[in-house]
């Protein structure tokens, strides 16, 4: 896995800040045990590759891989307790990182979500559940949708997750910079012909709020769809500052950089997250 390292504006760095990675993965539907073996050979050769590596975004639902959703109920877990929550809290713990990745959540209150964890060398520190359900898809006759946009604290910078279609309104990118986030991680299952769209829509929520955003997409034809553009990181300021690549996408984030940018570019949402708090900072 060649995964190159881009400052933007500031061309080629080294490692002055830690880093952000999107893995663009290609699960096998239904494979569980696989896919979790392909998340562990990818980030370990990610951080292997670059030690500063802190965050890690994997693609929505990837623990099934976005196909066959009636068949999603065959595979959806807890949370907290479910096999990949174990599984990424073994592998974050092993490697010192945080890392998103998407499941098929079995709600307690009944129902199934498409849902994203984030989780951290001492286990699970959020859950976010899709908001924005796709219905050429059917997605709103297979899932629950969520409805909160929590933040947590996790490697110096305040982590926000959305999923895929989310991105393609403002809405909960915007709630979540309003609690103070600095990254948004974003899982995506997000498919052909609609590349460009995807690519325009991760800038826009980037400059609309001045975060990071960094969205790994699956990748892949399948009998339902065609998965062809990977995901990449973007500055608050809208620009792209990853290399472009097939199998992933790593850029530095200067946690710092969003604050001074919305002060610079006198983006009306400074004063919104110095009001509002986060709703949970772990």
């Amino acid at each position: 896995m060649a995964l190159g390292v881009h400052g933007g504006a500031s061309g080629w760095l080294g490692s002055v800040h830690p880093l952000v990675a999107a893995l663009h993965l290609q699960p096998e539907p239904g494979n569980v045990a696989g896919n979790l073996r392909l998340a562990e050979h990818a980030v370990t050769a990610a951080k292997r590759a670059h030690p500063a590596l802190r965050w890690v975004v994997l693609p929505e639902l990837f623990t099934t891989g976005y196909a066959g959703l009636r068949t999603i109920q065959d595979h959806v877990e807890d949370a907290e307790r479910g096999a990949s929550a174990v599984f990424f809290a073994s592998l974050a713990r092993r490697l010192g990182l945080y890392i998103a990745y998407g499941f098929p959540e079995r709600r307690r209150s009944g129902g199934v979500s498409d849902s994203a964890n984030l989780i951290g060398p001492w286990g699970h520190l959020l859950t976010y559940r899709k908001r924005q359900l796709v219905w050429t898809t059917d997605e709103p006759g297979v899932f629950v949708p969520g409805r909160e946009v929590p933040v947590a604290r996790a490697g110096g910078a305040r982590i926000a997750l959305v999923i895929c279609w989310d991105l393609g309104s403002p809405e909960a990118v915007r709630e979540a910079a309003l609690k103070g986030a600095d990254l948004i991680l974003a899982p995506a299952g997000w498919r052909y012909p609609w590349g460009r769209q995807y690519e325009l829509a991760c800038a826009a929520r980037a400059l609309d709020n001045g975060v990071y955003l960094a969205s790994a997409n699956q990748l892949g034809d399948y009998p339902e769809a065609r998965f062809d553009t990977p995901g990449g990181v973007y500055g608050p300021h809208g620009d792209r500052v990853c290399e472009r690549t097939e199998a992933g996408s790593v850029a530095e984030v200067d946690v710092g950089l969003p604050e001074r940018w919305r002060g610079s570019f006198g983006n009306a949402l400074t004063a919104g997250v110095r009001t509002l708090a986060p709703q949970a900072l772990l």
